[in-house]
Formats: structure tokens, C-alpha cells, sequence
């Protein structure tokens, strides 16, 4: 099992420390498992089964395929699903069509406007609670002041109460 571990990493074209750290492991202890000096425990061919849609049969035994094969995506069943425009379906055909370095470069653009929007709400919710806040203040400072100025009044004579008025 131990050299079908570092098949399946090098397969996944990633070094031991990414490897590891998607499975939750420290890279020292993958090194152990592919070397067969620790066994590989239940819980990490869990995590390396469900992250990497790895055969867990290939894995123990070396039988069968490495990977499941998953459904195939079918866009227009997904459209059907969703009720999709047919502006949308050509959008996501064109998208598809995009050489990959368009659409990580399509897809940096599009995270940051959705960060910035969400930054912008976020933002402008904040700042109507400091209003709210800032208003709520203002009133309980007027209260205050009243009833200080209530109290202070009282305590002058008469005469001087007259005269500060």
C-alpha cells in the first residue's frame, strides 16, 4: 500500500507537503508511509478516498481503477435543472471554450469584484449601524445633560436659579 501511496501522489503531479497537508498530515509522517516504516491508518485513506475521489480497493489491495469515475457533467441537463437562459448557456459554452489562462485570469477578475462588492455591503451595512449608534449616543448625551442640569438647578437658592435662567 505504501508505494501505492506515493503512485497515487506522484500521479496527482503534487510534492509531499502539498499531499499532506490535503489530507491533514504532516509531511515527515507521509515520507514514513511511503517508505513503509508507519502504516497508513483508516482515517487518512478516508481523507485521501474523499478528497481525491481515490478508489479505496486500488488503494488497500491494488485492484480495480485508481480513481472513481464520476457522473459525467452534462451542461444541458444542468441548464434544464436550473431553468438556464439561453444567454446563459452561451456564456458558459463560451467560458468553457476560453484557453485555461483567460479563464484563471477571467476568474481572479470576477473574485475581486465579488470582494469588492461584498466589502462595499459589508461597509455600508457598518456604517449605518455607526449612525445608529452615533444617534443613539447623542440622545442619551442630551439626557444626561437635562437631567444634570435638573439636578443643578435644584440645588441652587432661588435667587440664583433665577438669575441662570
Amino acid at each position: 500500500m505504501n508505494e501505492r501511496l506515493k503512485v497515487l501522489r506522484k500521479t496527482l503531479k503534487m510534492n509531499q507537503q502539498e499531499f499532506s497537508n490535503k489530507i491533514g498530515i504532516s509531511q515527515s509522517a507521509l515520507t514514513l508511509m511511503e517508505n513503509g516504516k508507519r502504516t497508513i491508518r483508516d482515517v487518512y485513506i478516508t481523507q485521501m478516498c474523499h478528497t481525491f475521489n481515490l478508489n479505496e480497493a486500488w488503494l488497500r489491495t491494488g485492484k480495480g481503477e485508481m480513481f472513481i469515475t464520476s457522473e459525467i457533467f452534462s451542461l444541458d441537463e444542468q441548464a434544464k435543472k436550473n431553468k438556464l437562459t439561453d444567454l446563459e448557456i452561451a456564456i458558459m459554452r463560451s467560458y468553457m471554450n476560453l484557453d485555461r489562462e483567460i479563464r484563471e485570469k477571467l476568474m481572479d477578475e470576477l473574485e475581486a469584484i465579488f470582494k469588492i462588492s461584498n466589502e462595499t455591503a459589508a461597509t455600508t451595512e457598518d456604517k449605518s449601524i455607526d449612525a445608529e449608534i452615533e444617534a443613539e449616543l447623542e440622545a442619551y448625551r442630551k439626557e444626561l445633560e437635562a437631567e444634570k442640569k435638573g439636578k443643578t438647578l435644584s440645588a441652587l437658592p432661588k435667587s440664583k436659579r433665577k438669575e441662570s435662567s
